[in-house]
């Protein structure tokens, strides 16, 4: 059986229209998993969940913070279930299992909807993008990856460690925590393309760089990058003001200066972007500007080796004539007089070229 092309198959499924039941339109295939984390002042406890139709809700203790973490979004069904579970619509679902949908926060009832993306730089300085969403209602906090890449790792660790006092805090602080590891992995990889620029910048400036190295396509790779950090930070700065203004409470008071450092996170993010977009054109015109003087120079090498010629040419032009009273073709040394001649207007115009420092 012939295999579906990736893109293709985001094409034909790509939640545009109004339906009951939506699919997962990404690339990752990771299987998902569930896994319930409960914690309260005096206790923190992780455990899988196995079985698919058992509900969330009676999973969750009252008694205490109830944190799922939902790795893979491929079973997009039991997405929709959890989501229904949660208090929301299946279209909130479908924005969940769309990672090409747009970064917004919502806040319906009680129930606030996180919809965000996050980028960072693996070890081969390639950007990997990778969707997240999170549900926060009532001691209820669900988060969404594609994939099973520890994301929230510093999160529970700061749980384990009880940074901040956060097992003695509400679902405000876990969702600031989460929060704060998206928008620190898009400061980290803004702060890596600012680095990377630079370092093109360095190289291009720099005159016994390598001839054949390629800083068009480089340049190409850092501006998909910039394009890619700033369309997932960008809507961010807008929408994290309905954030900062939620009437839930959710978010207290004594948690304001928590999301106002995230906020600032986010501003530096933009600022960053800004700085880069630039660099970039800056880049675009510094590339275009060499390729310009290495052909310059080019030309200028043909041209000293084509005027170095053209004496030679001549005198072979006229020696070249089939005329019968030319003294030269009868004289014993015509031929190494005119090698002579040669020579000496060959080196003469070379040296004339040097003295005028025309290359």
């Amino acid at each position: 059986m012939d295999k579906v092309n990736p893109r293709r198959r985001r094409r034909r499924t790509n939640n545009r229209h109004l339906s009951e039941n939506y699919a997962y339109t990404g690339t990752h295939q990771t299987e998902t998993q569930i896994s319930l984390t409960q914690y309260d002042e005096h206790s923190l406890s992780t455990q899988p969940v196995k079985t698919a139709d058992i509900a969330l809700r009676k999973l969750a203790d009252p008694a205490k913070i109830n944190w799922f973490q939902v790795s893979g979004l491929t079973d997009a069904e039991r997405i929709t279930h959890i989501v229904r579970e949660c208090g929301l619509h299946n279209l909130d679902a479908k924005d969940i299992l769309t990672p090409q949908h747009v970064i917004k926060i919502e806040e319906r009832e009680g129930h606030l909807l996180v919809i965000l993306n996050s980028c960072y730089y693996n070890e081969n300085k390639e950007l990997r993008s990778e969707h997240i969403s999170l549900v926060v209602t009532g001691n209820l906090v669900v988060s969404f990856t594609e994939s099973n890449n520890p994301v929230f790792e510093n999160v529970a660790r700061a749980l384990k460690d009880n940074l901040l006092n956060i097992r003695k805090k509400g679902t405000g602080l876990l969702l600031a925590f989460l929060l704060n590891t998206v928008t620190a992995n898009l400061a980290d990889a803004a702060s890596e393309v600012e680095i990377l620029l630079e370092d093109i910048e360095e190289e291009l400036l720099d005159s016994s760089a390598r001839q054949g190295e390629n800083f068009g396509q480089k340049i190409q790779e850092r501006r998909r990058d910039y394009i890619t950090i700033r369309k997932n930070s960008q809507p961010l700065k807008d929408q994290f003001t309905k954030l900062m203004r939620s009437e839930s409470g959710i978010i207290t008071p004594e948690l304001l200066p928590i999301f106002g450092d995230i906020a600032d996170q986010i501003a530096f993010i933009i600022q960053t972007m800004e700085g880069c977009r630039e660099v970039i054109s800056s880049l675009v015109d510094l590339f275009i500007s060499n390729n310009d003087l290495k052909m310059n120079a080019i030309m200028k090498r043909l041209t000293v080796v084509s005027t170095i010629f053209i004496p030679l040419t001549f005198l072979a032009g006229i020696w070249g004539m089939n005329f019968r009273l030319m003294p030269e073709l009868d004289w014993r040394y015509g031929y190494l007089a005119a090698w002579g001649i040669m020579i000496v207007s060959g080196l003469g115009t070379w040296f004339f070229l040097k003295k005028k420092e025309w290359y």
